[in-house]
């Protein structure tokens, strides 16, 4: 369709169509209009005929070619026109807007309320991203701002862009952009806009390799650059303190790389955010939490999975990489691909991804196991050399040994046999010095046994004399006591009772009768008398009062 092509005629006397062959810009132009309404099946944009001069002034300048009917209401109303519509207002302020800006434009600002705009548009059917484009001083407060727009298709084409380049940064809040834009006022709400029509890819990366080197050289000046990799790396790190987002990928990857090495790694995992404007706090509360317990652990490994370079910029903190710079502990760093860099990754000890964080730990038991074992066959080597060299000293010091011991041996049956030969005249000398003491003994022990005997007998006979005369008195008092105790033991014996007239009663069984109760009538008795005994028959007993007893 040419130029001459783009017409607007009034139909029906109501309603203006404008048709014109497809032009972005002309179809930005055209839904300023009030109460515009795409007609489907006609293949025209309709407005009603009331806005009739606001039609016409939008579009006589981009080559519309006007019916009859659509002049002739245009010269009417334009004669009647006594004041401007708020609409009318808003086309000529879009107007002015156009003229001033003819083109597109380069514009640089942070982005600011696209995550929101991203959940508004999952609520409704509108695709349309509205955000912000925010212009921050040193200190980070926002000095200035725009409302930016982004169309689906406007936005499919920027990320379209975005992964031909290999997805290197992802289009969200606090990204510094270069974006080229389209000067405009929404009419409907007179609401001054920029509409996003492309980026500048590389000038979002430069921007983040900008600050993280300015970072890394603040850093190297003050000294910390290299401060935390100085500090000796444990031989063993068993105890580790994982910093990640709790159920991601990092974690999982890292903890199986270290559960299957087999060695008994101890892991104390603290959950961070590890993307987002929250990463920094969140990664310096854990960093702080082990630098409390920091004698509880051998190394801290903070990581993150991939990513695209915008969400590892999270990283590129000046407060992060002094904190890292200055712990205690050595920091292993596992965040990103291979080919990624954060302010992290150069006061850290760098490894690839969290994977390799791990194997990094995995190595270092491996190497050390891999020491300690060369440095026990060397051990073992030379222990076997001395060994070998002392078994041979021991053989030869045992030759010599048994030559000597045979030459001593020699001569020690030398002196034996000359011994034995001499032993029968010596001992023969040695019995008779022998009996000759024993004799000399027998003699001196005979004569001081019979002094011995000699004096016992005479204190014997001393002895003797002295306890006669003892003796006899003694035996002449017992002999005195003797004859008392008989004669009282005479008196008392029953028998003397006997043979002055009396009897003594007695049981059958032999027992003698003392009470009547033991013998009741009909009770054998014998009474025995001075001379022989006799056999009773007991017909009762009385009381000591004198009453009759029976039984």
């Amino acid at each position: 369709m040419e130029m001459s092509d783009r017409t607007v005629t009034c139909e029906n006397g109501g309603t203006l169509h404008i048709r014109f062959a497809f032009d972005r810009r002309l179809v930005d132009l055209v839904k300023g209009l009030p109460e515009r309404r795409w007609d489907g099946a006609r293949r025209c944009w309709i407005v009603p005929a009331q806005h009739v001069v606001a039609v016409v002034e939008l579009l006589q300048g981009e080559g519309f070619s006007f019916d009859a009917a659509t002049l002739r209401l245009y010269d009417r109303e334009k004669e009647q026109l006594q004041h401007l519509t708020v609409s009318q207002l808003n086309l000529q302020v879009k107007s002015a807007i156009q003229k001033a800006f003819p083109g597109l434009v380069w514009l640089v600002g942070e982005i600011s309320g696209l995550e929101r705009a991203r959940r508004r548009t999952q609520q409704r059917t509108s695709q349309l991203l509205h955000f912000q484009l925010v212009e921050k001083n040193e200190q980070g407060k926002v000095i200035s701002q725009v409302e930016a727009v982004l169309t689906e298709e406007d936005r499919f084409r920027v990320e379209e862009k975005l992964a031909r380049a290999g997805d290197p940064f992802r289009l969200e809040d606090e990204v510094t952009v270069r974006v080229l834009v389209q000067v405009d006022l929404y009419v409907p709400w007179g609401a001054y806009r920029v509409l996003i029509k492309d980026i500048d890819i590389s000038y979002t990366l430069g921007e983040v390799a900008r600050r993280r080197e300015e970072i890394v050289r603040k850093l190297t000046k003050e000294g910390l650059i290299d401060r935390n990799r100085a500090l000796p790396f444990p031989l063993v790190p068993l105890r580790v303190g994982l910093i990640t987002s709790l159920g991601s990928d990092a974690e999982r990857d890292v903890l199986k790389t270290l559960r299957e090495s087999g060695y008994a790694f101890q892991v104390t995992v603290h959950g961070a955010r590890v993307q987002g404007p929250y990463t920094e706090p969140s990664v310096l509360n854990a960093l702080d939490w082990f630098r409390a317990r920091a004698e509880e652990f051998d190394v801290v490994l903070i990581c993150r999975g991939g990513g695209s370079r915008t969400d590892l910029a999270w990283f590129d903190s000046e407060a992060l990489g002094r904190a890292v710079a200055t712990f205690p502990l050595p920091v292993v760093v596992g965040i990103g691909h291979e080919e990624d860099f954060s302010v992290l990754d150069h006061v850290g000890w760098r490894a690839k991804t969290p994977t390799a964080a791990a194997q990094l730990l995995v190595q270092r038991g491996q190497d050390t196991l891999q020491r300690l074992e060369e440095a026990l066959g060397q051990v073992l080597s030379r222990a076997g050399t001395i060994v070998s060299q002392e078994q041979g000293a021991i053989r030869e010091r045992a030759g010599r040994l048994a030559r000597a011991s045979g030459n001593r041996l020699a001569v020690a049956r030398a002196d034996l046999a000359r011994l034995a030969r001499a032993l029968p005249r010596v001992a023969g000398v040695a019995l008779g010095r022998g009996r000759q003491y024993l004799v000399l003994a027998q003699q001196r022990l005979a004569r001081s046994v019979t002094r011995e005997l000699q004096g016992a007998e005479e204190k014997l006979a001393q002895a003797a004399a002295r306890l006669a005369p003892r003796s006899l008195a003694l035996l002449a008092r017992e002999g005195e006591r003797l004859q008392a105790r008989e004669k009282r033991l005479s008196d008392l014996d029953p028998r003397r009772v006997v043979e002055r007239g009396f009897a003594i009663l007695r049981l059958r069984g032999g027992g003698v009768v003392t009470d009547p109760a033991q013998a009741p009538a009909g009770t054998r008795l014998e009474a025995e008398l001075r001379r022989g005994s006799l056999r009773l028959l007991s017909e009762g007993g009385k009381r000591g009062d004198g009453t009759s007893r029976e039984n």
